[in-house]
């Protein structure tokens, strides 16, 4: 997937838009865009292979160069 072409749904651009704000966990993503953990997991399988996000470790991840640039496109 292409980080430039890739359709993304409000549920990317929420999931986004909270890692733009800094490093976060599938918990807080979940706290703090109301979607389940399915949702969350989903968006975030989405985000890092497309190349708009990446996972740090375990279980944190933080928006990439080029999610940042698609984030202030949409």
């Amino acid at each position: 997937m292409n980080a430039d072409t890739m359709e993304l749904d409000d549920r990317d651009l929420d999931v986004l838009a909270v890692l733009a704000e800094g490093r976060a966990n599938p918990m807080l993503l979940r706290e703090r865009t109301d979607y389940g953990k399915g949702s969350v997991n989903t968006s975030l399988n989405r985000l890092c292979r497309s190349g708009l996000a990446t996972q740090v470790t375990r279980a944190l991840y933080e928006i990439t160069p080029q999610g940042e640039r698609r984030l202030s496109d949409e």
